[in-house]
């Protein structure tokens, strides 16, 4: 018993004990939790307030610990991705928005859809960016800045249209900082710069929180690159921004950060240094300010002084002043503006500058205006990330001097998917140079310089060729002649072939080229459209005449390959055969007054045939397009009425003229199988009228079998009136002519043979596809002639182009098709909008009118007499409101 006390007594000592255990190790785990707990809230709350006081790359560090303390937190991850899109950090950022951007009820601010959008479009992903923003205009319908974001998504193209007319380059004087804002000045160039300066006073504040860079500076640029501070005296140990030089670059006018002095003072025998700080607006923000300098009579720059408009609560910053020095334009978030920035004006009255006045709604928006700089012509330049652009901030040009103007987007190369901004240009005749500022990838640091030049004309080369062997034509006249049909160039090409001329990128040019003996050939298009390294190329010949054509599905229109193009010239009885190859194409070398017969064939296609006359054509190309139709295994394909007698099977007369087309049919298709049916009327008994309809469909067979098919291509098959086309059944009263719809032939392919030559294939000649060795494409010419000599007639068609309110289009396209003739031709219209066309009596031709940003234009055109005939044609706006309003 004693014992059994003992082991009772062991026991319950160690349940207490593994109780106590467990009891003690729970507390401390909840203490553990508790303390990692308050230890991640401490770290958020870090990485907030470094966000708060504008930090962001700290903050983003001390993000990236709390994720590492609570990985499951993904508000964190919003956080750290909308950080690196403020440093403008955006692969980055897109990596971290992709995680959770989709997370329903974790986004509670709209502006990160918006900024996701821009990220995207930073990484050319516009069709995925396009969905952003319109999550974001779901929500807010009425802000104009994502209509306009995705109005110029939709059209992205009309950015590209100048591209040609730019060179741009990344300046060899760029830093791995931020250099941006550059402006003229004396020989070379100021910029604003973050690279590191020599000054002792920088230890005191080095780096500038936001992203932890160094603060920005006045840089000048002599003329061999060579980089030096700018004079000290304009100089704080915070950022100078953007400045403005006038009146011979003896007054600055320059952005600087709002700020307190430091001084140096004695109290109780001890030396106080205070160094200089930035002062903080009400909200907390650091604004910026407008400063004044000027040369003295030492060549010396004064103490900068404030503009009296200044205010700490508000940011005034990025001057430019107009010429005459009466106008200061500069950026500001003033009250009572329409975005975040909107660009103003200040005017220089009784030796002060007046009242800020703002710019107004076409150029601001609720976006951000910045960045202006007007030129010496009144063109004002200015960044937005508000108007119509391909992304971020743009660049855009509005001419000051022009009533109702409209900020006109610079178009790429200058803008691109990144931030551009900061552009200053210096016009010299026809062309101009300048530089402007960019984050795009590429670069050498965050931001960087680029040069650019634009030019008013470009140098285009050009060659004539012979058509045939496709090399170069020495001597050939190239002349050059403008829209009022003045030759402006003329000059015989040199031993390759080539030529060159210099081309106003404003107006459209029609090359002719041409030579004794030669056909001509000529190409009308317009030089900034004219794709960079392209050659201009004219093709003649010497006295040939080609045809050529595509053989399409006449369904899918497909090009098909191993087509053949039997060729027959009746003058003369020569025969050829042309295979085509996956283009579809083939081409010959073709006689003046000659008829040319063609049969045209594919393995499970209808073969077709068809004539070609030609004139007295001696060079040039003819067009001969075939379409032809798949055979469809088990299609009824209907044949014209065989008729019998009553109650007979003998082929009559008239049936046998139907039979000997459809023995035609076979010839020229002999790889099909087919079955011919006849069908009966329902009157009469059933299995009579099968037995007749039997013996006429075997009595049609055997005729065309005796006739040159092999019998084994062919089954006669009846079916009396077992399937009628109607409901003309038994009993069924009908009148006579739908009883006839039932009495029919009719035939159906069941299947091939294999394909293979026939005879007359074996022995005709076969030549290359493309016997010419050049295209002539459509890619290849603006406007294309088939003949040399005029193919229209002796009438006068013509017309006039409009829009939609009435307004005269000017260049508008006007491409007249001679129908059933494969030639067309093309005329522009003039200022007036007006065209002539040379046309037929008793003909018809399709014209086809074109115009960029308006809905193109077809209709048939029939000319009845000689009389002359006039049009007016209406073109319809593609959905751009501002182009409709425009004409």
């Amino acid at each position: 018993m004693n014992n059994f006390k003992k082991i009772l007594f062991v026991l319950v000592y160690l349940i207490l004990s593994i109780m106590l255990f467990v009891a003690t190790a729970q507390a401390q785990e909840s203490k553990t939790n508790t303390f990692k707990l308050k230890n991640y809230q401490r770290t958020k709350a870090r990485a907030a307030s470094y966000y708060l006081d504008l930090a962001f790359k700290k903050g983003i560090e001390v993000y990236k610990k709390a994720l590492d303390q609570m990985p499951s937190d993904d508000t964190l991850k919003l956080n750290i991705a909308d950080g690196f899109y403020q440093i403008h950090e955006l692969d980055s950022a897109q990596h971290w928005y992709s995680q959770v951007i989709n997370q329903e009820g974790l986004i509670k601010e709209d502006r990160h859809y918006i900024n996701y959008g821009e990220v995207l479009i930073h990484q050319g992903k516009y069709e995925e960016a396009k969905v952003w923003f319109k999550k974001f205009e779901s929500n807010n319908p009425n802000d104009k800045r994502i209509q306009l974001r995705l109005k110029g998504l939709e059209r992205q193209l009309t950015f590209y249209r100048d591209s040609v007319r730019f060179e741009v380059w990344n300046a060899d004087f760029n830093s791995e900082g931020y250099d941006f804002s550059p402006t003229f000045y004396k020989n070379g160039l100021m910029m604003v710069s973050s690279r590191e300066t020599a000054q002792v006073i920088q230890f005191l504040k080095p780096k500038y929180k936001w992203d932890q860079s160094y603060f920005l500076n006045l840089f000048e640029v002599d003329s061999t690159n060579t980089v030096r501070e700018f004079d000290r005296r304009l100089k704080t140990s915070y950022h100078e921004g953007p400045v403005a030089f006038y009146d011979n670059d003896t007054k600055v006018i320059f952005t600087r950060n709002s700020y307190e002095k430091g001084e140096v003072r004695v109290s109780q025998s001890k030396l106080h240094v205070q160094g200089s700080k930035i002062s903080e607006s009400k909200s907390g923000e650091v604004k910026l300010k407008l400063f004044y300098s000027e040369l003295d009579e030492n060549n010396k720059w004064t103490t900068p002084v404030e503009l009296w408009f200044n205010d700490a609560n508000v940011s005034y910053g990025h001057p430019t002043v107009s010429k005459d020095g009466q106008r200061l334009y500069f950026a500001s978030d003033r009250e009572g503006g329409y975005g975040r920035t909107d660009l103003y004006v200040s005017i220089w009255r009784n030796g002060v500058w007046g009242i800020p006045e703002n710019l107004g709604p076409e150029v601001n928006t609720e976006g951000a205006e910045m960045f202006p700089f007007i030129d010496q012509k009144d063109i004002l330049y200015f960044a937005s990330d508000g108007h119509m652009g391909l992304g971020g901030l743009d660049l855009f040009e509005m001419d000051l001097a022009m009533e109702n103007a409209k900020p006109q987007n610079l178009g790429y190369p200058i803008n691109t998917a990144s931030d551009d901004f900061g552009l200053t240009v210096n016009s010299s005749g026809r062309d101009q140079k300048g530089y402007f500022s960019s984050n795009r990838p590429g670069g050498k640091g965050l931001d960087d310089i680029y040069g650019f030049q634009y030019s008013q004309h470009r140098s285009i080369p050009g060659q004539v060729v012979d058509l045939v062997t496709g090399l170069p034509v020495e001597k050939a006249m190239v002349q050059v002649v403008n829209a009022t049909g003045d030759t402006v160039e003329q000059a015989l090409t040199v031993h390759n072939g080539t030529f060159n001329f210099e081309y106003d990128m404003d107006h459209k040019f029609t090359v002719l080229a041409g030579k004794s003996d030669y056909s001509k050939d000529m190409s009308r298009f317009s030089p900034q459209q004219w794709p960079e390294g392209d050659t201009l190329v004219l093709r003649i010949m010497k006295e040939r005449l080609v045809v050529r054509g595509t053989i399409t599905d006449e369904v899918k229109g497909d090009t098909l390959e191993s087509a053949k193009v039997i060729v027959l010239n009746e003058n003369t009885g020569e025969k050829f055969g042309i295979v085509t190859e996956a283009d579809g194409a083939y081409s010959f070398l073709a006689h003046p007054n000659t008829t040319y017969s063609f049969m045209f064939k594919k393995y499970r296609y209808f073969s077709e045939v068809d004539q070609l006359a030609i004139g007295d054509e001696h060079n040039g190309e003819i067009i001969f397009d075939r379409d032809l139709e798949k055979i469809i295994i088990g299609k009824p394909i209907g044949l014209n009425d065989i008729h019998f007698d009553l109650a007979k099977w003998d082929i009559r007369p008239d049936a046998a003229v139907e039979l000997d087309k459809f023995t035609e049919t076979l010839m020229e298709n002999p790889s099909i199988i087919v079955e011919l049916s006849t069908h009966t009327d329902s009157r009469g008994g059933d299995q009579y009228n099968f037995d007749l309809s039997d013996k006429r469909a075997k009595s049609s067979a055997d005729y065309v079998a005796a006739h040159g098919v092999d019998h084994t291509r062919i089954l006669g098959q009846g079916y009396g009136e077992s399937h009628l086309v109607n409901k003309c059944h038994n009993g069924i009263k009908c009148p006579e002519s739908e009883h006839q719809k039932n009495r029919r032939a009719e035939f159906m392919i069941t299947g091939f043979l294999p394909d293979m030559l026939t005879e007359e294939e074996k022995q005709l000649l076969w030549i290359d596809s493309d016997y010419v060795s050049e295209h002539l494409s459509d890619g290849d010419r603006k406007e294309f002639v088939l003949v040399e000599k005029n193919i229209q007639g002796p009438t006068i068609l013509s017309g006039q182009v409009k829009d939609i309110a009435g307004n005269a289009l000017k260049d508008a396209v006007i491409t007249m098709i001679v129908k059933g003739a494969h030639r067309a031709t093309q005329v522009y219209t003039d200022e007036k909008g007006n065209f002539e066309l040379n046309v037929n009596s008793h003909a018809i031709y399709q014209l086809i009118v074109q115009q960029d940003n308006y809905l193109e234009e077809g209709i048939l055109v029939k000319i009845e007499d000689e009389s002359i005939m006039d049009l007016s044609i209406q073109l319809v706006g593609s959905g751009d409101e501002d182009v409709d309003k425009e004409g």
